[in-house]
């Protein structure tokens, strides 16, 4: 009666979208359409201004219009980014200093590497 409480987790499975890491949305204040690079210094922006204390509701308003970008730039796995996510779940913002550009959800490092946020689903990592 309680065996399913007894069963391993069930695997991820296989992955069954690639985002396309391109946007048709500028960000705020871009003159071009979002792409690795301008979504990278977005998120620099976002950790300063924590970072500084910034008043939280501020930093609210600018993350929600970011998310919005961060949903088309997915695209067409824009369903992985919930309204509700920050930016600390969505990427490995401890990691910012290594990257060079940022993908749908991660990091792109120095080495090559490809450091995901925790709210990417594991199978497609």
């Amino acid at each position: 009666m309680f065996s399913a409480c007894r069963e391993p987790p069930a695997a991820d499975g296989v992955c069954t979208c690639t985002p396309g890491n391109v946007s048709r949305i500028k960000a705020r204040h871009e003159t071009a359409p979002m792409d690795g690079g301008t979504l990278l210094a977005a998120l620099r922006r976002h950790q300063t201004d924590v970072r500084l204390g910034k008043n939280a509701r501020d930093i609210k308003i600018v993350d929600d219009e970011l998310r919005f970008s961060i949903i088309d730039f997915c695209q067409p796995c824009g369903q992985w980014v919930d309204d509700r996510m920050r930016m600390e779940d969505m990427f490995p913002l401890d990691r910012i200093d290594q990257a060079t550009r940022a993908i749908c959800m991660g990091l792109v490092l120095r080495d090559g590497t490809i450091a995901y946020g925790d709210t990417r689903p594991r199978a497609c990592r």
